[in-house]
C-alpha cells in the first residue's frame, strides 16, 4: 500500500498501480463523471476564506460612524452573530482599522467559512437580495473576467474531456476557467464543450463532454446580468430551495441521473450544500448502490475525509455503509489533492491508451509475458516523466500539450503545426476500448507509434540514452531527440508515406541528413511524385536511418529481440 498524504504526481500514479488500479482502469474506461469544485480554481481566483474576508473589507468601508442606523452597519453585525463570532471577539474590534489587521482575522473568517451560505444571505436595507454576493464579493470581476487564465487543474480536466474520459462534469464553481482551458486546447470551445447553465441550456446539440454549472456562471452574467445574475447560487435561502424551483426540475433530473449511473470523482468540492445532499440521495434512492463495488462508487480528491465527504458516502451506499464504513472510505479516499491528481490521471490516461493499442498490431507475435515487458516499459517512461511535473507543474503541462500536439500531428500529417496556433491533439476521441472498435480509427499505426515510445522509453531507463523532446515547431529539430555522449540523433515518427513526403517536401526532414532517424509506422508504399526522392531508405555511407516499423514489428518475437532489432536499425 502506498503512503498518504499523496503529494506528488509520482505518488498519485503508484497508488493507480496499486490499491487504486480499479479506480484507475475504471476512469480509463470512460465511467466516472467528475464533480468538480472551488479547490480546482483557488490558485487563479480568491478561495472561500479570501473572499468573505474581502466582503467584510467591504462591508467595514461603508460603514458610516456617525450614523447609528447605519445599514452597512447592521449587515456587518449581522454577518458576525450569524456566523457565530464570539460577543468579547466583536466587541473588540477597531472598526477604523482594515480587517486584515485584526488580531483575530483568522478566527473570524473561520467562523464565516463554516456558516457561509448564511453569512451571504445577510441583506443590506435598500438593496438587491443578492447584494452581498454580487457587490460585496464583486462577482463580475472577481469571477467573470475574460482576463482570467485557466490552471494546471483546468487544462487537465479539459484533457481528459478530449480525451473521451470524462463526458460529464457538473460544478458548483462560477467562473470559466474550464471553458477557458478547453479555448485554449482547441481554439473553439463550443465544438467540443456544451455549458449547462440554466435548462434551455439542454437543448444544445451534445458535444465531446458536457460542463453542468447548476450554480450558476459569472461569466455569462457578466454578460447578460438580466438573465443570469439571478442564477448565480450561493445564499441559504437559494441553496435550500433550488431543489424544488420548477426551473431547476431538468437540471435537478440531469443530476440525479449522472450520480446514479455512472461513479463520481469529486475534485476540489465540500459537497456540504443541502442541495447536493438531496440530488445524491434521490440519485441512490432511484438506483441503489451496495458494498463491495467495483470500481468504486465515489473518490475524492482529497488528503483526509470530512464530515461531509462521509456523508456523501453514506448516502451512496445506503444500508451497506456502517457495516462497511472504514472501508469504504479507504477506496474513496484517494489521498491527493487536485493538481497531482489530476496531472496523474492525464499521464495514466495517455499510457493507457497506448498500452491497449499495442494489441492492435496484428503483425507483432509477442508472447503476454514479452508484451507485458513492452507495457511496462511505457509505464517506466510515464514515471519518468511523472516525477518532472512538481517543480512547475503549469510549466510541465503547457510543455505536454505542446509536445503531443508536435507529435501527434507530425505523425498524422507530415507537418509542423503553427507555433502561434498550438491545438490540443488527442489520440482518441472516445475511451480507447471504444475507439479501436471503429473500422476508421488508425489502432494499428497509433499501436506502432506506442512501441517507438516503449523502446525510446527503455533505452532510457537502462541508461542506454538520454530522451529530450525537440524544440516544438522548430522543424528540423525532431519530435524527440536521443543523445548517446556527444552524438545526438533527431527522430521523427510518421504514420505512412504520405506523411514523409510531405515532411520532405516543406523540408523538414532531409533523407540525406545522417543526423536524422525518421520511423514510419506503416510499411512503405511507393512514393508520390511529390517526393523529391525515388526511394526512401539509406543511400550509400551516408543519410538517414530510416526504419520500416510494421516489417521491423514482422521479424521478431520477443521484446528483447523487438529491442535490439529497433537499436540496431537506429545505429543506436
Amino acid at each position: 500500500m502506498t503512503a498518504m498524504p499523496r503529494t506528488t504526481v509520482t505518488d498519485v500514479l503508484a497508488c493507480f498501480e496499486d490499491e487504486f488500479t480499479d479506480f484507475a482502469e475504471g476512469f480509463c474506461r470512460g465511467e466516472y463523471l467528475m464533480w468538480l469544485g472551488s479547490g480546482i480554481s483557488c490558485g487563479v481566483v480568491p478561495g472561500v476564506p479570501m473572499l468573505l474576508q474581502k466582503m467584510l473589507e467591504f462591508l467595514r468601508a461603508n460603514i458610516d460612524e456617525a450614523d447609528p442606523t447605519c445599514r452597512f452597519r447592521k449587515a456587518f453585525d449581522e454577518v458576525l452573530e450569524v456566523a457565530g463570532v464570539p460577543a468579547a471577539t466583536r466587541a473588540d474590534l477597531d472598526l477604523a482599522s482594515p480587517v486584515d489587521t485584526w488580531r483575530d482575522l483568522d478566527d473570524i473568517v473561520n467562523c464565516l467559512v463554516s456558516q457561509y451560505s448564511d453569512v451571504l444571505n445577510v441583506q443590506v436595507r435598500d438593496e438587491a437580495e443578492d447584494f452581498l454576493v454580487w457587490v460585496g464579493l464583486d462577482v463580475p470581476t472577481t469571477y467573470g473576467a475574460s482576463s482570467l487564465e485557466p490552471d494546471v487543474e483546468h487544462l487537465c480536466v479539459a484533457i481528459l474531456m478530449l480525451e473521451g474520459v470524462v463526458r460529464s462534469a457538473p460544478t458548483t464553481n462560477w467562473d470559466g476557467l474550464v471553458e477557458a482551458a478547453m479555448q485554449r486546447l482547441v481554439g473553439d470551445a463550443d465544438r467540443f464543450l456544451r455549458v449547462v447553465v440554466a435548462a434551455a441550456d439542454f437543448r444544445e446539440d451534445e458535444r465531446q463532454s458536457e460542463l453542468v454549472k447548476f450554480h450558476g456562471c459569472a461569466v455569462r452574467a457578466a454578460a447578460d446580468e438580466g438573465k443570469y445574475r439571478n442564477r448565480l447560487i450561493a445564499r441559504r435561502s437559494q441553496i435550500s430551495g433550488w431543489t424544488t424551483k420548477p426551473e431547476n426540475r431538468l437540471m435537478k433530473n440531469r443530476l440525479e441521473y449522472l450520480f446514479a449511473t455512472r461513479s463520481a470523482f469529486i475534485v476540489g468540492l465540500s459537497a456540504q450544500d443541502a442541495d447536493i445532499h438531496t440530488v445524491l440521495h434521490q440519485a441512490s434512492q432511484n438506483l441503489v448502490r451496495s458494498w463491495p463495488t467495483s470500481p468504486p462508487a465515489v473518490v475524492f480528491a482529497e488528503q483526509s475525509l470530512h464530515y461531509h465527504h462521509k456523508h456523501v458516502l453514506q448516502v451512496t451506499y445506503g444500508d451497506s455503509y456502517a457495516a462497511n464504513a472504514d472501508a469504504i472510505g479507504e477506496s474513496a479516499l484517494l489521498g491527493a489533492f487536485a493538481k497531482p491528481a489530476l496531472v496523474a490521471l492525464v499521464l495514466f490516461t495517455l499510457t493507457d491508451k497506448l498500452c491497449v493499442l499495442i494489441a492492435s498490431i496484428s503483425e507483432l507475435s509477442l508472447s503476454d509475458g514479452d508484451l507485458e515487458r513492452v507495457r511496462a516499459d511505457l509505464r517506466s517512461l510515464r514515471d519518468l516523466v511523472g516525477g518532472l511535473t512538481d517543480s512547475d507543474p503549469r510549466e510541465f503541462v503547457e510543455a505536454m500539450v505542446s509536445g503531443i500536439a508536435f507529435a501527434l500531428t507530425v505523425f498524422r500529417t507530415g507537418r509542423v503545426p503553427d507555433a502561434a496556433n498550438v491545438l490540443f491533439q488527442q489520440i482518441s476521441l472516445a475511451p480507447v476500448r471504444e475507439a479501436v472498435g471503429n473500422p476508421d480509427f488508425p489502432a494499428a499505426a497509433l499501436g506502432r507509434l506506442a512501441i517507438v515510445v516503449s523502446l525510446l522509453g527503455r533505452g532510457m531507463t537502462e541508461g542506454l540514452w538520454r530522451l529530450a523532446l525537440g524544440t516544438p515547431f522548430c522543424p528540423g529539430d525532431g519530435v524527440v531527440r536521443i543523445t548517446i555522449g556527444h552524438h545526438t540523433a533527431r527522430v521523427f515518427v510518421v504514420a505512412d508515406s504520405r506523411s514523409l513526403s510531405q515532411l520532405e517536401v516543406d523540408g523538414v526532414v532531409d533523407l540525406d541528413d545522417d543526423g536524422a532517424v525518421v520511423i514510419q509506422a506503416e510499411a512503405p508504399q511507393a512514393p508520390s511524385t511529390r517526393s523529391p526522392r525515388t526511394r526512401y531508405g539509406r543511400t550509400g555511407a551516408g543519410g538517414a536511418r530510416w526504419i520500416d516499423l510494421e516489417g521491423l514489428c514482422a521479424t521478431v518475437s520477443t521484446a528483447d529481440e523487438l529491442f535490439e532489432a529497433f537499436r540496431h536499425e537506429a545505429v543506436l
